[in-house]
């Protein structure tokens, strides 16, 4: 991944946890408004690969924001009615999902060919937090 592309995701990541914050009101609202950031994103970060807008692999980049954002909504509901809860865990699950899509995009840019969309149960997967058990740090994590 460039220093360029992860200035914008790491941008892009505030501005969704921001705008989660400002709509933890209105449960659901802010899916609908992140979708273009999305397509946004996907767009400069292509451009960073030198793809032109046909060129990203936009089937599997569309359904995996798809399965992203209503895992992302199917936490969200569950807290909407507690307000600074809600609020929070809009911008957490916010910003974990544009880190997350950011670096899907950016794989995916790299080679359009192999891009394959991931499903709901998928994204849950690689955005939860892992927890650490008594045998050591959550898989995945790096020791040393």
């Amino acid at each position: 991944m460039t220093p360029g592309v992860e200035r914008l995701i790491r941008r892009t990541s505030i501005a969704t946890g921001a705008l989660g914050v400002i709509l933890s009101p209105i449960p659901l609202a802010d899916e609908l408004l992140l979708l273009p950031v999305y397509a946004f994103l996907s767009l400069r970060i292509g451009k960073d690969h030198s793809l032109d807008a046909r060129a990203i692999p936009w089937r599997p980049i569309c359904t995996t924001t798809l399965a992203g954002l209503a895992a992302r909504a199917a936490v969200n509901v569950t807290v909407s009615y507690i307000p600074g809860v809600a609020a929070a865990a809009n911008a957490a699950t916010a910003v974990a999902l544009t880190q997350f899509l950011g670096r899907y995009v950016d794989e995916a840019c790299a080679h359009p060919e192999n891009a394959t969309p991931l499903g709901v149960k998928d994204v849950i997967e690689r955005i939860r937090p892992r927890r650490a058990s008594a045998n050591g740090p959550p898989s995945g994590v790096p020791t040393g």
